[in-house]
């Protein structure tokens, strides 16, 4: 049975609901990673108040999409190479010039007691949708696999291109993504950044941190990297943009390729730049 259809209000006609678009994220981010989020948030509410929508189910607040207008031309290349911390430079450049046509999705979030109802699901077949609303030809959408944070020590481009028997990311929300037809563009290396006094890292790792190094923090999805000359910690999270296929400026592969179900993932994934490299296991002696 699909997801039921939600009712959208962008903050911009509605700031009173600024409290439950907080409602819907609270508790949703690691705390590593809560104040950067807290501030990309707000100064989105700020700047972007029209692509900031509140999806409602019967009347209760189950979803929150955050996006920003930009220009881009539907190739990898032209795609934000910073991710969430490039998106808005982007978009008050396409607004200085007057040429957004492409509604570029930060983050989508579920309400924590509305999980596991397919509602993500159908926000990202709905997300086509919310551009043409708004007027713009294009759609991006970058994609945190949350389901990495149970495999941190996986290099990023591996697990992206972890697939099911039937050839689908085994990443649920990527999995997802794809189902809803969406293909890669773009790996963003340095999508969220954080940094943190050495108090704050050894409060987030639950212990004291006895020397210089790289710590995995719960919920990360990759390793923290620690310096105590520096009194500080450091966290670098890489996304996957992501565009429905008729959005991109070209194919990235060949139709023809795409016939074998169980290639179809890793095809596109290449055809986006995703290079993952193997690796030989020395035998034990």
């Amino acid at each position: 049975m699909p997801p039921a259809r939600l009712d959208w209000t962008p903050l911009a006609d509605a700031p009173e609901l600024r409290d439950e678009f907080r409602r819907v994220e609270a508790g949703q981010v690691s705390p590593f990673l809560a104040a950067a989020t807290a501030r990309h948030r707000a100064h989105l509410d700020a700047v972007a108040a029209d692509s900031q929508w509140l999806g409602r189910l019967d009347g209760a607040p189950v979803a929150v999409v955050r996006a920003v207008r930009l220009a881009w031309d539907g190739t990898s290349a032209g795609a934000p190479v910073g991710g969430a911390g490039d998106v808005v430079d982007a978009a008050e450049l396409a607004d200085r010039r007057g040429d957004a046509d492409c509604l570029a999705v930060a983050d989508v979030t579920v309400a924590a007691d509305h999980r596991g109802q397919g509602i993500g699901s159908g926000v990202l077949r709905i997300l086509p949708e919310l551009a043409a609303g708004a007027g713009l030809e294009r759609l991006l959408v970058l994609v945190r696999p949350h389901d990495k944070r149970h495999h941190p020590l996986v290099p990023f481009a591996r697990y992206l291109a972890a697939t099911d028997a039937a050839g689908r990311p085994r990443d649920g929300w990527l999995a997802a993504a794809w189902e809803a037809g969406m293909h890669p563009v773009l790996v963003v290396e340095r999508s969220l950044q954080a940094r943190a006094p050495l108090a704050d890292v050894e409060r987030f790792y639950g212990r004291a941190v006895p020397t210089s190094g790289p710590y995995l923090l719960p919920g990360a999805i990759k390793p923290a990297v620690v310096e105590l000359e520096r009194d500080e910690g450091r966290y670098r999270e890489p996304h996957l943009w992501m565009a429905p296929a008729g959005h991109l400026a070209q194919r990235h592969v060949d139709p023809s390729l795409l016939r074998v179900p169980q290639d179809a993932w890793r095809r596109s994934l290449a055809a986006a730049g995703v290079v993952v490299h193997g690796r030989r296991h020395r035998r034990p002696r």
